[in-house]
């Protein structure tokens, strides 16, 4: 049974080789302590891929924080106001999505990595 849970195990990187090519996969500890791993190429000038990534967490963490901090705020305000909770859940889980793209793209085109979880 183990001989069978091994033949289905594959190596990661090759995965990440094909959906991202030229990209190296790199680990980052944030300041809170967790693991992140992003998949990067080397920077406009050949900064290397850990430079890179280390770049994009710092930017990640720095938008993040503003964005928690308007989250937040808003949803607090929609407790004050009686709004229903179930549309301004429905809104907050809009402006999340619409934050997640646009922070994705930011790292992508500014620092040439992909968030991999």
């Amino acid at each position: 049974m183990l001989g069978a849970a091994v033949a289905l195990a594959f190596d990661m990187t090759s995965v990440l080789a094909l959906m991202y090519p030229g990209r190296e996969r790199v680990e980052i500890i944030a300041s809170d302590g967790d693991t992140y791993v992003f998949a990067c190429k080397p920077g406009p000038l050949g900064e290397p891929p850990r430079d890179q990534a280390e770049e994009a967490m710092a930017a990640f963490e720095e938008n993040v924080g503003k964005f928690a901090e308007v989250f937040v705020g808003e949803m607090m305000q929609g407790i004050e106001a009686g709004e229903p909770s179930l549309g301004s859940a429905l809104a907050m889980t809009g402006r999340t999505n619409s934050w997640a793209g646009a922070i994705t793209n930011h790292m992508e085109k500014e620092y040439g990595c992909i968030l991999l979880g």
